[in-house]
């Protein structure tokens, strides 16, 4: 697994340590954000621990291609964003802030952020044979805990995801700390074995809460909703007009709009405009009333009263202030 994984992310122009064991892959963003990074790092030749930092609605690399064929126990936690799964059945579902995810290979290779934020950490594991743990409880080794894991759960048509809690999402503070770190990879090995010993004593059998899977029509019928919010934010959409367009319901319209985006069309519509709003006061010597028309506003006075409930300042103060920390940056620099 690591020579081919090596390979390829070499291609992409990754940062390899002297010893191979630690690259960093810059991911270029497709909005226009800062870049992104997954900082890779090999535990052993068959397990790989990758810090995600992504500012993009997409990543072009696919690690998956590099170790086809290969059983794979992955466990994925979003710290922040959210990602698509896509599952081989042909469904669709998202992982959101504080989910955890444990796959022995029902997912695909998916790429898709719609926040074009995300954060989080996944660690791959190859199995060569699945184990038993240790009776009475005892301190497993990295190698008996994957692979107690993915006898457990390979005969799933799903992954299993659940809320991480407390207890699992302190690893992604611990973990971005060590993937930074020089003297990280010991450290790293000792966490991933503690995570995965705590998995494998987890009740595999309890009830979590209701998960719904969507349709590769259903997400693009989201997507193609977005797409249109935004290309022209001087329109108000009606759940009504969307929903026509695309030939369903309108509580389906909605419902597959939250799974996708986190939010409802109606508040996500909100907040494009005042992210637009804010950019042009940033980057603009526009009218207040002409900025509030391109973002769907027919005053002034409306303008203003959304962008101070968004922001918790008028317009014009916002600007001011923009001005004031441009000027002291070049003051600084």
């Amino acid at each position: 697994m690591k020579d081919a994984v090596t390979k390829r992310f070499a291609k992409a122009g990754a940062l390899i340590s002297k010893d191979g064991s630690r690259m960093e892959v810059p991911l270029p963003s497709n909005i226009g954000k800062a870049e992104g990074k997954l900082t890779t790092v090999f535990l052993d030749d068959n397990c790989l621990f990758i810090l995600i930092r992504i500012c993009s609605t997409k990543i072009p690399e696919r690690i998956e291609e590099s170790t086809k064929g290969l059983r794979k126990l992955k466990i994925n936690y979003c710290s922040g964003g959210r990602c698509e799964l896509r599952l081989k059945s042909g469904e669709r579902t998202f992982l959101a802030a504080g989910e955890i995810a444990v796959d022995t290979g029902q997912a695909e290779s998916s790429f898709f952020y719609p926040d074009g934020e995300y954060t989080g950490f996944e660690v791959i594991f190859h199995v060569e044979e699945a184990k038993q743990l240790p009776e009475g409880g005892k301190t497993v080794s990295l190698p008996s805990a994957a692979s107690f894991l993915y006898h457990h759960l390979e005969g799933q048509t799903k992954p299993w995801i659940r809320t991480a809690g407390k207890f699992l999402s302190d690893f992604y503070d611990v973990f971005q700390y060590y993937a930074e770190a020089p003297f990280g990879n010991e450290l790293l090995y000792i966490k991933c074995t503690e995570l995965l010993t705590y998995l494998a004593h987890l009740d595999f059998g309890q009830v979590q809460v209701k998960r719904t899977y969507y349709s590769e029509s259903q997400v693009e019928i989201a997507k193609r909703a977005k797409d249109l919010i935004c290309s022209d934010l001087s329109r108000r959409h009606t759940a009504r007009e969307l929903a026509e367009r695309f030939g369903v319901s309108e509580t389906s319209l909605k419902n597959y709009f939250r799974s996708v985006y986190g939010c409802g069309y109606a508040e996500f519509q909100q907040s494009a405009r005042m992210e637009k709003a804010a950019e042009m006061l940033r980057s603009t010597e526009n009218k207040l009333a002409d900025i509030g028309l391109k973002v769907g506003f027919s005053t002034q006075a409306k303008f203003g009263a959304a962008f101070k409930a968004c922001f918790g300042v008028t317009p014009l103060e916002y600007r001011r202030k923009c001005k004031l920390q441009r000027a002291s940056d070049a003051l600084d620099g």
